[in-house]
């Protein structure tokens, strides 16, 4: 019994020695400035990227009652005439991811009145969440409702990858959740209802992965208006009409997950009505994905390197050909199971765990052995300590 106790306390003790190190480690590398290259590179880099940039299945159309409808570059008399043609179609809910900020002519007058005739529009806006930003909402000329917000919160969308938005922040809806309550208040009832915490977003595709139609397809006479009936419609820009050619910078594309790049220089790769789409598609499903916290990766880190030790120590004490040959074996087969795992918990079960902190200390576990091994050493040989551990090289006198 002293023997299975002993050898528990000799294991409790590496593995917090183990992750001392990493945190010590991990506060190096995020207060010293040499190093910010390399943890901002980090930051925007996700287990999960890999998942939809190169495994996800996006070549299926979604059957669902969500349709886009591109408005192009028209001006707003044109705009006008798409919008009554929408509306004409009896959708249930119509999401207009446009802003009219200012009057501007005649024109004005005809969107006007289709606003007034047509109830099932809903408007979105820029609300004003960070110091720097601005606040950009519909003329009230236009319409008295305010809608929800279609900005990302606290998102760089110049520079950083969308991966999370906020149905709710600071009193206030997001604009796909307003779409929600108002095309179904059932579903709406069940989205995450934290006020702070953001929620991320499960990618089901691109433009080609959801239903839309061209503001000229609208207008042609013989389209058949049935097509939109009863659905729920986000009207906003996805590119200039007529042109298959893809538009690398355009001002209204966002860096997302589905990036063909997982790294380096790239370009912007979906509109932001198609974000709103995706994260539609997840409410109408409610295919939530939900996040390990931070505080239980690093519990069930630790009790899988934890168990792990037991194999190591015993190759560590087997001498340097056991501990580098088959350790290093360890090491190679256990980081691609830990990816291979993650990414199918992530696919089969919407659960988001996040493997960097666990393939870290399997990668550096036989440095970290050693430097168990030195620290031992120099506690009982140089600061005569007394104890006994079987990583010190000669029993405890």
């Amino acid at each position: 019994m002293k023997a299975l106790k002993r050898f528990f306390i000799e294991y409790l003790l590496l593995n917090s020695f183990i992750f001392g190190c990493v945190g010590l480690l991990s506060l190096v590398f995020l207060n010293l400035s040499f190093f910010d290259p390399f943890t901002q590179a980090f930051e925007d880099l996700t287990l999960t990227d890999l998942y939809y940039s190169k495994i996800k299945n996006r070549d299926s159309i979604y059957a669902g009652p969500l349709v886009l409808v591109n408005i192009g570059n028209r001006d707003r008399s044109e705009l006008a005439a798409v919008l009554e043609r929408v509306a004409e179609g009896k959708p249930r809910v119509i999401g207009l991811d446009v802003i009219f900020r200012e009057r501007r002519g005649p024109a004005d007058s005809l969107l006007q009145q289709v606003f007034a005739r047509h109830p099932a529009f809903v408007f979105s806006h820029a609300s004003l969440f960070d110091p720097d930003g601005t606040s950009v909402r519909t003329d009230s000329f236009f319409t008295r409702s305010s809608g929800g917000y279609a900005n990302l919160v606290g998102s760089d969308r110049e520079n950083a990858t969308i991966r999370y938005f906020h149905p709710f922040f600071r009193n206030e809806e997001a604009f796909t959740t307003t779409l929600i309550h108002q095309f179904d208040p059932g579903k709406y009832r069940r989205i995450p209802r934290s006020r702070t915490e953001e929620v991320e977003i499960h990618y089901w595709g691109n433009l080609a992965n959801f239903r839309y139609y061209q503001a000229g397809e609208l207008l042609d006479p013989s389209f058949d208006l049935q097509q939109l009936e009863d659905k729920l419609l986000v009207v906003g820009y996805l590119g200039p009409e007529g042109t298959d050619e893809v538009v690398k910078l355009d001002e209204d594309k966002f860096f997302t997950p589905l990036n063909d790049r997982l790294s380096g220089r790239s370009y912007p790769d979906m509109y932001g009505s198609v974000i709103h789409a995706n994260i539609l598609r997840m409410m109408l499903e409610e295919d939530y994905v939900r996040v390990v916290p931070p505080w239980k990766v690093i519990l069930i880190s630790s009790l899988a390197i934890w168990l792990l030790l037991p194999v190591m120590g015993n190759l560590f004490l087997k001498g340097d050909i056991w501990f580098n040959a088959v350790g290093t074996l360890v090491q190679l087969t256990g980081s691609i199971l830990i990816v291979f795992v993650s990414i199918l918990v992530y696919r089969y079960f919407n659960i988001k765990f996040d493997p960097g902190l666990l393939t870290a200390c399997l990668v550096l576990l036989p440095t970290f052995i050693n430097l168990y091994e030195a620290f031992l050493m120099f506690l009982h040989y140089k600061l005569k300590l007394p104890f006994r551990s079987q990583f010190l090289g000669k029993p405890a006198s």
